[in-house]
């Protein structure tokens, strides 16, 4: 996750097809339009229907994250602390979180 925003990303970290779908990812993501190449990427790795299954992943996600970032909606007790461990574990993630409520 602390890796995710580098650009360009770190060669030795992804592998090919791992760095494929980020790359998808982030323009699907952005609304930019997805070209030959970031579509030859995702194709050199992967079938057209593991294409459709990362499409309609990383769309119900943005979905999903776009409806929480709308509504704020509030992150309960117990996926905060699972979140701050995994931040423990591998380092602050680079993707803020919404702050609780304060009570």
């Amino acid at each position: 996750m602390a890796r995710l925003a580098d650009d360009p990303l770190p060669a030795d970290l992804y592998a090919p097809g791992q760095a494929a779908i980020i790359a998808y990812a982030r323009k699907s993501t952005r609304l930019e339009p997805i070209d030959d190449e970031t579509f030859g990427a995702l194709a050199r790795h992967f079938s057209t229907p593991q294409i459709v299954d990362i499409t309609l992943t990383v769309g119900l996600s943005n979905m999903i994250n776009r409806f929480h970032a709308t509504f704020r909606t509030d992150l309960d007790a117990d996926t905060v602390r699972d979140a701050e461990a995994g931040d423990v574990i591998a380092g602050a993630c680079p993707i803020p979180r919404p702050k609780p409520p304060s009570s």
